[in-house]
């Protein structure tokens, strides 16, 4: 098919012009997503790449449905006509189609080889008109203003690097064409921009002497030695250094047209004796229990492999990737670097047959000299003929490298530094890296992170050590034991070894000594292997500022915790740098950011159990307790400015979205809460308690909310804090009573509000009452659920609570509803409306519209119940309560119901949308209704087998809940065919 044309151009800010105009493309995510279809257009991406694309590692939970809509979006955009499918979406993701004249990096790339062609073929003129050309699509920086990931990271790096070159291409093609004054400026531009680009510095000379002015070409010499020297610690290459001494010479070589002396040929190796180069393998031996790590094999293999070109061969097209590729594997103690880059280098071997060299720099600071030393001796310098200054150590290094295929294992280095001068120059090399710390500063290595194993992984590993069948025999204890160990193969080797060396003992006694946490890193512990051992060298290179926040992380209960955290525990309002130095020694790792951009941190276990030895001997007890106090303090005003924020409704543009972001942090403050009530900290424990009740109940945290009460009552108790003991135990039973645990939860409101009744607290004991009359009002007992609300009401008028007395009014509505009296429920309904519309809180209104719509239903007033429900249900989707959202879509679908036949068949969507909601909630009593008036509408629509169905579903439901009124109900209907309406007064 073809396309109106539209030019998609890369080479610059991201546009798309069709017809003579820059077509919108939106936000900065969409355009990142069509950045990602043009790097691979007409060609398939899948959904799951594309996330990677906008979001790299931490995308939210939306991300598939945004990529859908951002392709939407574009969609439109390039397909304004509807037979037009440029942008489409097949099984295997999406595809953006267009021709090659239409993307300006295809015509870059074309013009380029014409050009290459061109100049190999000694056509200058053409050559340089090509790459002219080709350099005039730049607009700016590659994809600039474009968000980069990873994929797009690592492309404009590659076009960064084909754009300079291929002015390098140029430039030789016009000092060919004897252009040498023109190209002195243009060349001065790009030195300065690249000072540590030999080549470039090379063909300034060059052009320098030709415009007969030595003293410039000498002058640039002098500036490039100078910032090789500074930068990298390096003397200039041997190919700057002959073009130094030609123009001291005046070599008349240097005036001709021929393009060499400015291309600079490649050195040739050092004198030595034909056949004299014996290949050199110094690697470990190979791990024969290795396992895993298929995908870091695979990634890095590509990334060293293209650099083992032939001796003699062409240099690599510029704009490919670097001469010599060097690649870090970088990841936190004991993860297993150097095992891995071992395997590695012998995958290598093949591809580097001239040697494996293998250094063990010991994560400590040895000076590079004195490593190069080592290196010449090992390649068979005698030690009379080693040079004295590093940098002839370096540059003999690096002459009897060249023309050879060596790939250089560098383990355990401390920091670019020391790295430097350690490199190989020339292609056909490349260089293995592994260190603690992330040597981000090293220009054009490749970094990749080495992960903890999997469970998988770690079985394997452990497997292969200790005997699979052995493990087979115990395999809850081998849970345990890969538990105890998180995935770090230096732990598991440790444990392995010491089963494999006690063949007596059972699985299950190592798993009960790894459980005991403070002991943990002295089980891991076997001959020379040792975790504590391998982490306290990483602790011990901390500055004293970085090793204190390691400490301090060592107080939290969990590994994981949240930015802010750290700068509560070191009472400090900024913390970026220390933070930063933990995550350069892979102490700690960015596990997610939430929207407001602030980064969330974990610590691995064991790192964590090690932080923890080392907070409680290094830091006094008051200092501890002081920083985790104001760390629950913090937890306690996130929870209740979230909870505001959540009961009333919306969120604060300046704040965002604080409920979602407490979403990410529920197993965090859970074990917190938890923690605060077995360490002392009651206070903490009661107040987070009672702020988290709300939300919970809102956002449906059953586990949460079980776990919360539980704790802050086991803490009241062992306080001796009775009414603390008897709010908890009111709370539990709330959340009890959420997941349908009515006869549990009965018997401890019962117990809880006796308490506070003796003890004089009216008003905890009036908010209990409402909560136990609304858990048993329909459950047979709505006399006491009566009583409970009426009760409650009164004493919230007496204290002046008017929320409460709106929560006790809706609470005595709902009874007299069960009581089937659904005059008198209006009438006590209608003023708390009143009083709910005037307080402004959105989540009581809702509650109040919603019973009162059910009233109104059973009292044969639907226009007013009409009226009412929509309003609720906005009101519940406002404030994110899904159980109150599905009861008013199956309201809704009540109401259909009630209006006639005719109106039945509307009642199917909400009622259906209402029990997708309760089954996903676990909310029994909440599907059982759902069931029931699906059951009738299906029948009244004449489906009687599928209404049979539903109504069965329901009777079991209402049975096992003991709802005896609506298991009679629905026995009846299930037994004869079914009347639309409803039976008066009774709620849902």
């Amino acid at each position: 098919m073809e396309f109106p044309r539209v030019e998609f151009k890369v080479l610059g800010p991201l546009e798309a012009v069709s017809g003579g105009r820059v077509l919108p493309l939106g936000g900065p995510k969409q355009r990142t997503l069509l950045a990602a279809l043009l790097l691979h257009v007409n060609t398939t991406v899948s959904g799951d790449r594309l996330c990677d694309a906008v979001w790299g590692a931490t995308p939210p939970a939306s991300a598939q449905a945004n990529v859908r809509s951002y392709a939407a979006a574009l969609r439109r955009v390039l397909n304004p006509d509807a037979g037009e499918d440029r942008l489409s979406l097949g099984h295997g993701g999406y595809q953006l189609r267009a021709r090659p004249d239409e993307v300006d990096l295809h015509r870059f790339e074309e013009l380029v080889e014409r050009g290459r062609s061109a100049l190999a073929g000694g056509a200058h003129p053409a050559a340089a008109g090509h790459f002219r050309e080709a350099l005039d699509l730049w607009r700016g920086g590659a994809f600039e203003g474009v968000a980069h990931h990873d994929a797009l990271h690592i492309e404009v790096a590659r076009l960064d690097e084909a754009r300079l070159a291929v002015f390098e291409d140029y430039a030789e093609a016009r000092l060919a064409l004897g252009d040498s004054r023109e190209m002195v400026g243009p060349l001065r531009e790009q030195v300065a921009r690249y000072p540590l680009r030999e080549s470039l510095w090379g063909k300034l000379m060059t052009a320098q002497y030709r415009c007969h002015r030595p003293g410039d070409a000498l002058q640039s010499y002098a500036l490039a030695r100078t910032a090789l020297r500074d930068e990298l610690g390096l003397e200039p290459g041997a190919e700057l250094r002959r073009l130094h001494r030609a123009v001291l010479g005046g070599d008349p070589a240097l005036l001709g047209t021929a393009p060499a002396p400015a291309t600079i040929p490649a050195p040739a190796p050092p004198d030595r004796p034909a056949g004299a180069w014996r290949p050199v393998s110094q690697l470990p031996s190979d791990p024969a229990d290795f396992v895993g790590r298929d995908e870091v094999l695979t990634r890095a293999a590509a990334l060293l492999r293209p650099a083992a070109t032939a001796p003699g061969a062409p240099p690599p097209v510029p704009g490919s990737p670097c001469a010599v590729p060097v690649v870090i594997l970088t990841g936190l103690p004991g993860v297993g670097k150097t095992t891995l880059a071992t395997r590695l280098a012998h995958l290598l071997r093949k591809s580097f047959p001239d040697g494996q060299l293998f250094l063990h720099l010991g994560g400590a600071r040895r000076a590079p000299g004195a490593v190069l030393a080592d290196l010449l001796l090992g390649l068979g310098v005698a030690g009379a003929s080693i040079p004295e200054s590093t940098v002839d150590r370096a540059a003999l290094f690096r002459s009897l490298l060249s023309g050879r295929k060596v790939v250089v294992l560098l383990d355990d280095a401390q920091d670019e530094a020391q790295i430097r001068p350690l490199l190989p120059g020339t292609p056909g090399c490349a260089a293995l890296v592994t260190s603690r710390a992330r040597l981000a500063g090293l220009a054009a290595a490749h970094l990749i992170d080495v992960a903890p194993f999997d469970a998988g992984e770690s079985e394997a590993l452990l497997r292969r050590i200790a005997g699979g069948r052995r493990l087979a025999a115990e395999p809850e204890a081998t849970e345990r034991v890969l538990a105890g160990c998180a995935g770090l193969p230096l732990a598991l080797r440790v444990i392995g070894a010491r089963l494999a060396s006690r063949p007596h003992w059972r699985v299950g006694r190592l798993a009960d000594r790894l459980a005991d946490e403070q002991g943990r890193l002295a089980e891991l512990t076997v001959g020379d292997l040792a975790v504590r051992t391998c982490v306290a060298t990483s602790y011990r290179s901390l500055t004293p500022d970085a090793a204190r926040a390691f400490r301090a992380i060592g107080t939290l209960p969990a590994p994981e915790f949240p930015g802010w955290a750290l700068a509560a525990l070191l009472d400090s309002g900024d913390t970026d740098d220390t933070i930063d130095v933990l995550l350069d020694a892979n102490l700690v790792q960015v596990v997610g950011v939430d929207d407001q951009g602030q980064p969330r941190y974990r610590m691995h276990d064991l790192l964590h159990v090690y932080a923890t030895e080392r907070a409680l001997a290094e830091e006094p007890r008051p200092w501890r307790r002081a920083a985790l106090a104001r760390v629950l303090t913090g937890w306690l005003c996130r929870v209740r400015a979230a909870g505001d924020q959540l009961v009333r409704g919306g969120t604060d543009d300046r704040a965002g979205d604080l409920v979602g972001r407490l979403e990410g942090e529920r197993t965090s403050l859970v074990t917190a809460v938890e923690f605060a009530a077995g360490s002392g900290y009651g206070t903490h424990a009661a107040d987070l308690a009672a702020a988290l009740e709300d939300i919970c109940h809102l956002r449906n945290w059953w586990d949460e909310w079980d776990r919360v009460a539980r704790a802050a009552l086991d803490c009241a108790r062992a306080d001796g804090d009775l009414v603390a003991a008897a709010v908890a135990q009111g709370s539990l039973a709330r959340a009890l009573a959420a997941r349908g645990r009515v006869d549990d939860a009965l018997t401890r409101f019962t117990t809880a509000i006796d308490q506070l009744d003796e003890l004089g607290e009216a008003h905890h004991a009036a908010r209990l009452r409402i909560h136990r009359s609304f858990a048993i009002a329909d459950r047979g007992m709505a006399g006491l659920a009566h009583d409970d609300a009426a009760a409650a009401a009164a004493v919230m008028g007496r204290l002046g609570d008017e929320h409460g007395r709106v929560l006790a009014l809706r609470s005595l509505g709902f009874a007299l509803l069960c009581q089937q009296r659904t005059a008198e429920a209006i009438a006590t309904l209608e003023p708390a409306l009143e009083t709910a519309e005037r307080l402004g809180r959105p989540l009581a209104l809702a509650d109040v519209l919603q019973a009162l719509a059910v009233a109104e239903i059973g009292h044969g007033r639907l226009g007013r119940a009409a009226r009412r429900l929509p309003r609720a249900l906005t009101l519940f989707r406002t404030v994110r309560h899904r159980p109150g959202e599905a009861y008013a879509l199956l309201t809704l679908g009540r109401l259909y119901n009630e209006l006639g036949p005719d109106r039945a068949s509307r009642a199917l969507g909400p009622l259906g949308e209402a029990a997708e909601i309760f089954a996903e909630l676990g909310e029994h009593r909440g599907a059982a209704f759902a069931s029931y008036w699906l059951g009738r509408t299906h029948t009244a629509l004449g489906d009687a087998d599928r209404g049979r169905r539903h109504l069965t579903e329901a009777l079991a439901g209402f049975r096992s809940l003991r709802m005896p009124f609506w298991a009679d109900r629905a026995e009846r209907e299930t037994g004869g065919s079914a009347r639309v309406g409803t039976p008066p007064g009774r709620p849902s």
